[in-house]
């Protein structure tokens, strides 16, 4: 936990010549239970654009980035495609349903924290997006998980979490994220009303997490700001801070829809469980039903969704659902 918050100072730091900063927060609390994945926190910023002309908001860490993308790439910066570099920081914590125990209960999901530093770069155009994507991860007491979820159970009323003392050891994980996105349809013809249709894949590969993932969303809305809708309950929804346009002046509003589906092959947090005697078992395919409301007004946004997510065991045999609160400012 301290290597992070010898970090967070530099997160915050950025952000001061960011084009976006967002804040996001998952909580089962907003469909009133308390179970399993039961708290995802996220600060995220992405910087000014670079389009391959001098632009002096751009700042130190994207021109890194992009230097470092150019530099790897086969065939290296698109004079066609925009680039955009960010960062951010995000939690999720993970509970038995029975929190009230203290002792180990090996036949539900173990009590888990992640910790994540990510850093990410942006390829994109006013119709898709190319992500590129790495984080720097911890699982165990190191994430701050215990603390943070019983900070906010005695902000709400609720009783401590008894059985973190019994919570995954401390591991150090690295991930990489590839992910395409591709507006494929938009209209303004049905009265003020304007519509898209939004779709993504990706995949990702490293020591916390394996998986490949795909999803479609539909927005409909009124003077809204053109950005790729992209919601998926990873705590990674940077791209949707990409604004093909900025065209939101006062008020606007919008209403999304959408499903999320994935494939896992692999996940640190069960696999560790089952070395650490948990009767539980990774379900291979996933999915999520999302539905939301966003308001615009001038620089700000704000969204609320509900999201209910698949069970991630074959023990399991109930849904879970948990709503969210995102706020973004653009500088």
């Amino acid at each position: 936990m301290k290597y992070y918050k010898r970090l967070l100072p530099l997160l915050i730091a950025s952000t001061l010549g960011a084009d976006q900063f967002s804040f996001q927060i998952y909580n089962d609390f907003f469909a009133g239970t308390d179970k399993h994945f039961t708290n995802g926190m996220a600060f995220s910023w992405l910087d000014d654009t670079y389009e391959h002309k001098k632009n002096d908001s751009v700042n130190a860490y994207s021109n890194f980035m992009i230097d470092s993308f150019e530099l790897i790439s086969p065939n290296g910066l698109d004079k066609s495609q925009n680039y955009s570099a960010g960062m951010n920081i995000s939690q999720m914590i993970i509970t038995p349903i029975d929190t009230t125990i203290s002792t180990p209960q090996y036949d539900d999901i173990p009590y888990a924290g992640y910790l994540a530093l990510g850093f990410y770069i942006f390829e994109w155009d006013e119709k898709s997006f190319n992500e590129y994507r790495l984080d720097f991860g911890v699982v165990g007491p190191n994430s701050g998980a215990k603390q943070m979820q019983n900070t906010f159970h005695s902000l709400i009323g609720n009783k401590y979490a008894k059985g973190w003392d019994t919570q995954i050891g401390t591991e150090y994980t690295v991930n990489a994220l590839y992910r395409y996105g591709e507006t494929s349809w938009k209209s303004n013809k049905l009265g003020k009303l304007s519509m898209d249709w939004f779709n993504h894949f990706g995949f990702s590969l490293g020591t916390f997490e394996i998986d490949t993932f795909a999803g479609t969303m539909f927005r409909i809305g009124d003077n809204y700001v053109q950005n790729f809708n992209v919601h998926y309950p990873y705590l990674k929804e940077e791209a949707g801070l990409l604004e093909v346009d900025k065209a939101c002046h006062g008020f606007g509003w919008s209403l999304s829809t959408g499903i999320n589906g994935s494939v896992l092959a692999y996940s640190y947090i069960i696999d560790q469980a089952q070395k650490d005697g948990y009767d539980i078992s990774r379900r291979s395919l996933n999915a999520s039903l999302y539905l939301g409301a966003e308001l615009y007004y001038n620089v700000h946004k704000l969204s609320y969704f509900y999201q209910s997510q698949s069970p991630y065991t074959n023990e399991q045999d109930t849904t879970d659902t948990y709503g969210s609160l995102m706020y973004s400012y653009q500088f």
